[in-house]
């Protein structure tokens, strides 16, 4: 996490960013899961996700929190995509708040109705118990922070910029619009723009707010507008490229209603239909952005379109700037691991497809770049995942593949998802099992291996009578109650979803997952280490072995707090003492390269 991420979070923690969305839930959305809920404790969100997972569809419910907005203009019903709502339950979401008057979180209901003719305008409504909300009493005088019969809405300013649909005037007429009264060839549209390239050159250079053609006034709004030296400098320094004048109008000289940006560099001056996509949608998201008032709710839908890893990671640095100064709550839809390098878990929502039921639903509430970039399938194909429990479990995977030479490692992408190994079991392993993944193994600490060889027995060789007993295999292999969701609410069909389930976990299970040298990582490393770079220090207690150590490495006294990176220093530095032929390691480095054929 960067220091700027700090920043914002010390800032979050002291609530600078009120009025603030706390959460959203589904009680019944899309293709949601029913109840999946999205929490929001860092000014900055990213949601991330596979192609389907609909990160978009949060960031439009979101656009319909204010009360001005509603979500039918984004999400409507037509005849050939009807939405579908037989089963008696609306579509509806709930988000919450800190209610300045209630000195709490309250939670307001926004549910899809039929008005003034309209069948998908969303409005506001009471709360509902069978939505576990805080109901308000019926009789006497609403408590404070609430009406008669709801919670009062969060006031606060929203945008939302969908990065797909930004074209530029000259992208919107070129390659989508229509020509009226003549045929529609390249050729015709180029003589087109070229008549009406004139006009638009003449408001460019005057800074005109209204000019008139054909009858009619060209200039939308009055917007011509050069950036300021702050919108330009941050053009600038997101792109790479000093420009010395970008000036922004909307217009309809080429039919539609869109915006043409005209840059000025030291050598050139050219507009949008000579420059990339990329660099308009930056010129129009910094002015967009840098107008908000503060404390506005800023919705990104995928802002790295056309830009390249290096420009991403320069606007996420941007954002975050903004975000800091003018106290913006910023929720991003993305498929980019540029945007999520400096982020901490806390801002980082996972996406993805229950593999049993085919709902969507929130994989991970916070989660490490790491994990992310796991989901958005980095690293490059062909590599081989090792997941372990703590970064020196981490560092002892890869001591013991080093000595199989280049080619071998760099075939491994060792990796370590926090939460131990209950939450591997509870959540990662039946993913992978699910998704049949024969690109993963899973290495447990060895304090977690059983005492007894065959800890799982062969999938195919458990009686198809024993099936109610799967669940107390499993329990009793892993220590977890895995749970398996199946679709509807009972019946033959859901059982046979669940065995299926059990038995295709416990078949991966048997052949992906592994053990660590050791009973844990510290104890492995400090076993085989040499007496001589211990230092004097003895015990069974090897967490505070190690830090004890690594007091007296940096000459801190007993008092003075040691911070886990100087720790981890201190381990790998044992680990690598530890002689590469060590039978821990051996063991470790032949189960690897078994995995690899």
């Amino acid at each position: 996490m960067s220091s700027l991420q700090q920043q914002l979070s010390q800032m979050h923690v002291a609530k600078q960013f009120e009025p603030f969305i706390t959460h959203i839930r589904f009680p019944k959305y899309k293709n949601l899961a029913p109840n999946t809920r999205i929490e929001f404790n860092h000014p900055i969100t990213v949601i991330v996700g596979a192609n389907g997972t609909n990160k978009s569809s949060v960031l439009r419910a979101l656009y319909g929190v204010p009360d001005y907005s509603n979500l039918g203009m984004l999400w409507f019903s037509t005849s050939i995509d009807p939405i579908e709502e037989g089963d008696g339950e609306r579509n509806c979401f709930i988000y919450g708040h800190f209610n300045q008057d209630a000195k709490r979180v309250t939670e307001v209901l926004k549910i899809r109705i039929k008005k003034d003719e309209d069948p998908d305008y969303w409005e506001p409504s009471r709360p509902y118990a069978k939505y576990e909300m805080e109901m308000i009493p019926r009789v006497g005088t609403p408590p404070p922070g609430a009406g008669k019969t709801r919670w009062n809405p969060i006031k606060k300013k929203m945008e939302y910029v969908d990065f797909r649909a930004s074209l530029s005037a000259f992208d919107k007429f070129f390659y989508y619009g229509e020509l009226r009264d003549k045929s529609n060839t390249q050729k015709d549209k180029k003589d087109f723009i070229r008549a009406r390239a004139p006009h638009l050159k003449r408001a460019a250079d005057q800074g005109l707010t209204t000019l008139s053609y054909r009858k009619s006034d060209r200039i939308v709004n009055s917007e011509n507008t050069l950036l300021n030296a702050e919108e330009l400098a941050a053009v600038s320094r997101i792109l790479g490229r000093q420009y010395s004048e970008i000036r922004l109008i909307r217009h309809r000289f080429y039919n539609a209603d869109g915006y043409t940006a005209r840059m000025r560099t030291a050598d050139f001056s050219y507009t949008e239909a000579f420059a990339g996509s990329g660099e308009f949608s930056i010129v129009k998201l910094v002015a967009t952005v840098m107008k908000c008032e503060p404390r506005t709710l800023i919705l990104l839908d995928e802002p790295e379109v056309s830009l390249h890893p290096g420009a991403q990671d320069r606007l996420m640095t941007f954002l975050s700037e903004q975000a800091k100064k003018h106290k913006h709550q910023i929720v991003i839809s993305t498929h980019s691991p540029a945007l999520l390098r400096t982020l901490p878990p806390q801002a980082i929502k996972v996406m993805g497809m229950d593999p049993v039921s085919g709902k969507i639903g929130v994989i991970r509430q916070a989660a490490l770049p790491e994990e992310a970039f796991f989901h958005l399938g980095e690293p490059a194909t062909g590599k081989k995942r090792v997941v372990v429990e703590d970064r020196l479990a981490k560092s002892i995977v890869e001591k013991s593949l080093r000595p199989l030479g280049q080619a071998i490692f760099d075939l491994f992408d060792v990796t370590f998802f926090p939460g131990g190994c209950k939450t591997l079991w509870s959540f990662y392993i039946p993913i992978f099992a699910a998704e049949d993944r024969d690109d993963v193994v899973v290495f447990l600490d060895g304090d977690q291996k059983p005492n007894h060889s065959d800890w799982f027995p062969a999938s195919d060789e458990i009686p198809v009578g024993d099936d109610d007993k799967l669940g107390a295999i499993i329990k009793q292999a892993t220590g977890v109650d895995v749970n398996f969701p199946v679709d509807g609410t009972g019946g033959k069909s859901n059982n046979e979803q669940r065995v299926l389930a059990q038995r295709t976990f416990i078949r991966w299970s048997r052949s992906r997952v592994g053990f660590m040298p050791g009973v844990t990582p510290e104890q492995f490393v400090w076993h085989n280490a040499p007496d001589a770079s211990k230092q004097g220090i003895a015990g069974s207690d090897y967490k505070k072995n190690f830090a004890d150590l690594a007091r007296k490495e940096l000459g801190l006294a007993d008092f003075e707090e040691i911070q886990g990176d100087a720790i981890l220093h201190t381990q790998r530095r044992l680990l690598s003492l530890i002689k590469d032929e060590d039978v821990g390691l051996a063991e470790l480095r032949d189960s690897l390269y078994g995995f690899l054929q």
